[in-house]
């Protein structure tokens, strides 16, 4: 049975998973499946807290209630008083580990008689591309001490997420070479540009964040214009950094009052609000239907331009991305969104839903498996193909050959020079034409024939080697992983 513990950690909130024989099951806390990172502390009852309720008391700046938790632990000074003892930050998160423990021994001792409540946990970490790598390094080496193993393997989120659904068979790598996330599960609008060689080889080669951007648009535009139009007249925030700490105080009262403009017949709804620095004293701001429509529009697009903003910074238009997954909730519950985004292919759009969460944390399982079970990946083969008539096959490979390689780099070769591969019993010579991208000129046994191309980083003798954007007579056969290692690998 895998005992495995899988973690996302992201700025303000946690998931944890199992997946103890075949089957993913969600770890929750308390009832939480995404686990807050919003703490409350009850000094005259020496206990801790934690909840998403806490979330608006700590934006209010309300006493012994503890956000941001991941930049404040990195504070030396940060401390919170139990049985008046000053205790370092860091320390709130065993209250989450502990009710995370308890749940994780609940589902794996319904499984087994033979768990240890007392032995240390295996624990792997995902980690949203916001948090700190201090915060990391903080983290990794409190959950050690209080007895959790962390492994070492840094684990892509976005990366886990696609290998899940490449699994899953929701995507398949022979159509769904490049990939383009949209991620939303905080106030933040994260893009990862991702390269899928096989089911089990997803690199992501890009990413870039739009603070705020990844709020719900009517939501956003609600609280930026109570902001603004507040904040126009009175001259209470100095800088742009008050500004964006006075817009993620008001989503959550703008949340309230999208319900209000849903609801009240009238043209316009009349809302009440303070600001942080001046706590208590109300603005009055008349928020007309019609206008706040009209901005929501305006938002959506500057969502969906943020995509080719994207795709422009990695050198990429849109009808190079196969695929566009949407993620987290803002994403998936706008329909304006969804119609904006699909003039780039409604085809191309895959929306998650809340289930797609956990999927990141299947990943991690799943990439463990495949690297420690190498022959456990999953491969789409390509279809054997006879050979054109009239060419010349190589002959078997010599059962002890001579002259090999340990390791080629396809860049370090010169355009022309030949190179033999051989796998089990199949053989293929194949010449270089630049750019990682070979031509094959001679082929015995192998799926892979005379007149195909493929792309190679890099060879390693004892290795299965992964065949990249094969192409025959013009047409993309995709990727193939070969079962056997690489026993020939010479210039010839």
């Amino acid at each position: 049975m895998n005992n495995r513990l899988a973690l996302y950690v992201d700025k303000d909130f946690m998931l944890a998973g199992v997946k103890p024989y075949d089957t993913f099951k969600p770890v929750t806390a308390k009832g939480y499946a995404r686990i807050p990172l919003y703490f409350f502390v009850d000094t005259s009852a020496n206990l801790v807290f934690y909840g998403e309720k806490y979330r608006g008391d700590f934006e209010d700046n309300l006493p012994n209630t503890y956000g941001d938790f991941l930049d404040t632990l990195l504070d030396e000074k940060a401390r919170y008083q139990v049985a008046h003892y000053p205790v370092p930050v860091i320390e709130l998160l065993k209250v989450v580990m502990d009710d995370v423990r308890r749940e994780y021994l609940t589902i794996l001792g319904e499984l087994t008689s033979a768990l240890d409540p007392a032995a240390r946990i295996p624990v792997s970490i995902a980690w949203a591309d916001g948090v700190p790598e201090a915060s990391r390094t903080a983290v990794t080496a409190y959950l050690r001490r209080i007895g959790y193993d962390v492994d070492e393997t840094a684990y892509v989120p976005v990366e886990m997420l696609v290998l899940s659904l490449f699994a899953a068979g929701t995507l398949a790598p022979a159509l769904h070479k490049r990939i383009v996330v949209m991620e939303a599960f905080g106030e933040d609008l994260n893009y990862a540009l991702l390269q899928c060689y096989n089911a089990a080889s997803v690199e992501r080669t890009g990413r870039h964040t739009y603070p705020l951007l990844g709020v719900d648009s009517r939501v956003n535009v609600i609280a930026r214009y109570t902001v603004d139009y507040v904040n126009n007249r009175r001259r209470l925030l100095l800088n742009k950094d008050e500004q964006e700490k006075e817009y993620r105080r008001h989503f959550r009262v703008a949340r309230e009052w999208t319900r209000l403009l849903d609801t009240d017949p009238r043209p316009f709804v009349e809302v009440k609000t303070d600001f942080a620095v001046e706590r208590g004293v109300d603005n009055k701001v008349v928020l007309k239907k019609d206008e706040i429509e009209q901005l929501v529009t305006f938002q959506v697009r500057q969502v969906s331009q943020s995509f080719e903003l994207f795709l422009g910074r990695e050198n990429q238009r849109p009808e190079d991305v196969d695929k566009i997954i949407l993620l987290g909730e803002s994403l998936r519950s706008s329909a304006e969104l969804r119609g904006d985004m699909s003039r780039f292919g409604a085809d191309k759009l895959l929306v998650s839903d809340a289930r797609t969460e956990y999927a990141l944390l299947d990943g991690i399982f799943l990439r463990k498996q495949y690297q420690e079970k190498p022959d456990s990946a999953p491969r789409a083969p390509i279809p054997t193909v006879a050979a054109p008539p009239g060419q010349s096959p190589l002959p078997p490979p010599a059962a002890t050959p001579v002259g090999f390689e340990p390791v080629l780099i396809a860049a370090q070769l010169p355009v022309g020079a030949q190179l033999e591969l051989g796998w089990n019993d199949r053989l293929i010579r194949a010449v270089y034409i630049g750019n990682n991208r070979f031509l094959v000129v001679q082929h015995y046994k192998s799926q892979i024939i005379t007149g195909d191309q493929f792309t190679i980083d890099t060879f390693l003798l004892g290795q299965r080697p992964v065949f990249r954007n094969i192409s025959r007579n013009n047409g993309a056969l995709g990727d193939y992983t070969p079962s056997g290692v690489l026993n020939v690998l010479k210039k010839v």
